[in-house]
């Protein structure tokens, strides 16, 4: 009797960057105070494009924030990556707004010492690749508030497309509209 191969949601995400090892992988309560550690460093810059930021006071924060993603990842809502850098949690990357065979948008953090290696812009394009082979969306929009140019940056750099603006769409900043469609 021939067994059927079994499908997973998700396999790690592996890829060298310059001198770092770098992995995509779901995240883990275990993660929590990596991940808290990272968002205090940075909370300024974090803070001023991502409001999210300014309400984590706490490494039990961001466990009760992995726990829900995680019960919305089961729900097939949206997929949450960590970025592990060295195997050091240090940053997130994720398709939110997520409808199966359709569409969804991409978000992404990372730590200040990491960024300008190009590990966000490679992060981007495998998760893209893997969000158009593996879930079959037709097309990934990235919300990029204006004034973000390194975001900007990052979606010209991956082949996304600018649709238009759209006021107040981020944390009060006018918003441009990237677009990516499964070629």
């Amino acid at each position: 009797m021939k067994q059927e191969k079994q499908k997973y949601y998700f396999f790690p995400l592996r890829f060298q960057q310059q001198d770092l090892k770098i992995e995509l992988v779901l995240p883990q309560i275990t993660q929590a105070e990596a991940l808290y550690q990272a968002v205090v460093r940075d909370r300024k810059q974090l803070g001023q494009w991502l409001a999210w930021a300014d309400q984590m006071h706490s490494a039990n924060d961001e466990a009760k924030f992995i726990k829900q993603i995680q019960t919305k990842m089961s729900q097939q809502t949206m997929l949450v990556l960590t970025i592990l850098v060295n195997g050091e949690p240090s940053g997130m990357i994720d398709l939110h707004k997520l409808v199966p065979n359709k569409k969804a948008e991409i978000g992404y953090w990372l730590a200040s010492k990491y960024q300008g290696r190009g590990i966000v812009t490679k992060s981007v394009t495998a998760l893209c690749q893997y969000a158009f082979s593996e879930l079959n969306l037709q097309y990934i929009d990235l919300l990029v508030a204006v004034g973000n140019d390194k975001s900007s940056n990052v979606a010209k750099r991956c082949g996304f497309k600018l649709m238009g603006i759209e006021p107040k769409l981020i944390n009060g900043y006018d918003g441009q509209i990237f677009r990516l469609i499964r070629r």
